[in-house]
Formats: C-alpha cells, sequence, structure tokens
C-alpha cells in the first residue's frame, strides 16, 4: 500500500522511526514532514496527510503529534477522513475492520517506539469486513458528515455550484433527463406496458383496474432503476407476485422479465420513430468541463444506452459509459445502490470525492450521496427540486446551463 506519515514537531522524532517500519513491511511512504523540531502547527500536516488520502495519492495515512488528540480532531474535520487515536494493538486492527478508518492517530510523548511499530503493524494488516451492521454504520457517519458539512458551509457556498478542475477530477452523468430528453419516453412507455397488463390483471381476477401513474408510480417505483428491478418495484407496491422468468421471455409473457422486454421494445420503436434530442445546456457544459481536462461518463440502467447516445449524436462526449449490459455483465447493482457511479469512478481512475454525480431521480441521487461522491447535483425537470434535495443532493438546477454560466464565471474571476 501507499502510506502518507506526517507529523508536527511533537512527533516527529516517532514519526522517523515508524516511517522505517512501515518501509520495512514493504509499503510505499509518503512523507510530507515536519522534518525537524522547531514548533509547527499540527492542523497544517493533519491536512496534508487527510488530503493525500482524499486526492488517492496515499490508500491511508499515519498522524502523529504530541498526545494525538489535537491532530485527530483536525483531520476528521476534512470529508472523508475516519482517524482514530490508537494506543493499544485491539483498537488499531479493530478501528480498520468496523469503522473503516484510514487514518492512524499516535501520541508521539505518550507512547514508546516498540509499541507505536506494533500499532502500526497491526492497522495496516487489517480490512474493512464489509459487514451489513458495519456498512450500516457507516452510512449514517457519511450522512452526519454531509448533512453538517452543508450547514457549515452554507453561507459560503453559492446556489449554483462552480465546477473547475482544481476541485473535481470527473462527472458522471445520468442519462435519461439529464444528459438526453427521453425521460418522457420512457415514463410513457412504462404506462403503456403496465397499463396493458394491470388491464388483463383486474380481468383474470375481477378486480378494478387501476392505472399505472406516470408521475407517481414512475418516480417512486422505477425511475433511474434497473428494468427489471423497476418492474418487481411496482409490482410489489400493487401486492402482485409474478414468476421471474427469464431474459428470452417473449414481450407477451406476464413474468416480471416478459413485461420488462415489452417496455424496452415500446421504447426501441418510439426510438425508430422520433429519434433522441440531447438538452443543449447539458451538451454545452459537458464540452466545457472536457475542455478544462475533466473527464464524463454517462451512467444509466438503460440496455439502449448507446443507441440512444448514437440518436443523439454525442456518443463521442464521454470517456466511460456504464449502462444496463454493463450492469447485467459483471453484476454490479443498479440504482440506488452506488455499485454503478463507483464502477465509472473506478474506470475512470478517480477517487469518489474528486467526482461529481448529476442527477435526476430520486434513485440516482441516493446512488450518489450514498457513494460518498464530492458532489452530488439534481436536476429538477419534474418540478421535484425540494424532494431531490431532501433525499441528499447538495445542490438543484433547472439546466446544466446554470452550471455552465456559475463556473465559467469562476474561471474568469480576476484573482484577488
Amino acid at each position: 500500500m501507499r502510506i502518507v506519515i506526517g507529523s508536527d514537531h511533537a512527533g516527529v522524532f516517532l514519526k522517523e522511526i515508524l516511517a522505517h517500519s512501515i518501509r520495512r513491511l514493504g509499503h510505499q511512504i509518503l512523507d510530507i514532514g515536519t522534518y525537524g523540531t522547531d514548533p509547527v502547527d499540527y492542523p497544517d500536516y493533519a491536512e496534508a496527510v487527510g488530503k493525500a488520502v482524499i486526492d488517492g495519492k496515499a490508500d491511508r495515512g499515519v498522524l502523529v503529534c504530541g498526545s494525538g488528540v489535537g491532530a485527530s480532531v483536525a483531520a476528521n474535520k476534512m470529508p472523508g477522513i475516519r482517524a482514530g487515536i490508537c494506543h493499544d494493538t485491539y483498537s488499531a486492527h479493530q478501528g480498520v475492520e468496523h469503522d473503516d478508518m484510514n487514518v492512524l492517530v499516535l501520541g508521539g510523548r505518550v507512547i514508546g517506539s516498540e509499541l507505536a511499530s506494533e500499532l502500526v503493524t497491526a492497522y495496516l494488516g487489517a480490512v474493512f469486513k464489509h459487514e451489513s451492521r458495519h456498512q450500516q454504520r457507516l452510512e449514517k457517519v457519511a450522512s452526519i458528515e454531509k448533512c453538517y458539512g452543508q450547514l457549515s458551509h452554507r453561507h459560503k457556498r453559492s446556489h449554483v455550484p462552480v465546477i473547475t478542475r482544481e476541485h473535481y477530477d470527473a462527472i458522471l452523468f445520468d442519462m435519461d433527463g439529464v444528459i438526453t430528453d427521453t425521460a418522457g419516453i420512457h415514463a410513457s412507455c412504462w404506462k403503456a406496458m403496465f397499463d396493458q397488463f394491470l388491464q388483463r390483471w383486474a380481468t383474470q381476477n375481477n378486480v378494478t383496474f387501476r392505472p399505472f401513474d406516470g408521475v407517481a408510480d414512475y418516480n417512486l417505483y422505477v425511475d433511474g432503476k434497473p428494468r427489471f428491478l423497476g418492474v418487481r418495484d411496482f409490482l410489489k407496491s400493487r401486492g402482485i407476485v409474478l414468476p421471474e422468468g427469464t431474459s428470452r421471455d417473449a414481450s407477451s409473457a406476464d413474468t416480471v422479465r416478459g413485461l420488462g422486454n415489452l417496455k424496452n421494445e415500446l421504447v426501441n420503436v418510439r426510438l425508430a420513430s422520433t429519434g433522441a434530442d440531447a438538452y443543449p445546456g447539458t451538451v454545452a457544459f459537458i464540452m466545457y468541463v472536457r475542455r478544462m481536462g475533466i473527464k464524463t461518463a454517462v451512467v444509466t440502467s438503460s440496455e439502449n444506452c448507446q443507441r440512444v447516445l448514437m440518436a443523439a449524436r454525442i456518443e463521442d462526449l464521454f470517456d466511460v459509459r456504464v449502462d444496463g449490459e454493463l450492469l447485467v455483465k459483471e453484476r454490479i447493482a443498479g440504482k440506488p445502490a452506488p455499485d454503478s457511479f463507483l464502477k465509472a469512478a473506478e474506470m475512470l481512475q478517480t477517487p469518489v470525492q474528486r467526482a461529481a454525480v448529476i442527477e435526476d431521480a430520486i434513485s440516482g441521487i441516493k446512488a450518489g450521496t450514498q457513494g460518498g461522491f464530492g458532489l452530488v447535483i439534481g436536476v429538477d425537470r419534474k418540478n421535484n427540486a425540494e424532494e431531490l434535495k431532501a433525499y441528499g443532493a447538495d445542490a438543484v438546477v433547472n439546466d446544466l446551463s446554470e452550471l455552465l454560466v456559475a463556473s465559467s464565471k469562476e474561471v474568469l474571476r480576476p484573482a484577488a
């Protein structure tokens, strides 16, 4: 692993010993100082260690000050940093296994070098267990971090976020409703498919026909999700259980896969007859960020992604495509799980803290928030700005042209 190590003047001697120990364990060292005993301020070195971890220059960090308290307090002010003071080996390894601790903090005036080396060995040898109970707690920690981070910085942040190369290396875009004006096509095809089935179901079971709501049902159960998951979730909301079927089921089959295949057929017919249009503001914004050197990805559950992008003539605007076909091929969980966005960041070799997610669906906002991305922006195409904010969007815009205007103004602003 790549380990960043830093200390203030009170921890410099222990830092030098630990750097040697870490190298002997076979890890790479990034030593950010300090290198002498002249008094320095621990927050500067806590920030430098944390930034190296956030930026992906190091996998974990080791931080030393006099007691360990000050450095720990400072490091934990940084988003994505989980620093812990450990002066016993149990805490040093359990902090990683249960809490995904990524910075070990030690008190140079509290413990000796032999124990400190044992602690570092335990810390670097431990792996986060990813058990559901630990993952759930970490998600709550991330939620607290985001909530109070927004409150403390609200007076500093403009209503519309500024996207610059200094802060972001990649932007991950949802497709339908963000890049292309195809969300309406999907909504109408979902309604046509479900209404056809529900009418048949009502007749067969002697119940009242209740049609699919193209707004409420669409937003709650199918928008942004993989097709077959959307079918399952909506049917469950109506108390209907169907056989799963297979991907080869005919579109006339009353199975989860059959209904999903019918919806896909309807979408393909619409695309063939009407084509697809990209939002001009989105295209202009994508071209702008790419000129700045920011990488771009499209992340969608649609298996028609490439067909839609080609129909809109924008397939060359993305470095990476994570779509429904890849989700099936690699068994990647779709939204609201963060996995598809995490896959895109991995393919772009970008730390999540340096990537922004842009979504118009609640499921996508949830995915971006749970993934710990540096910025999650909602696009209000359905008059649901407050709902997008409630589910974790850092900001909401009506069109991506607003991001272009705000970001270009910041770039052109004269230096103070």
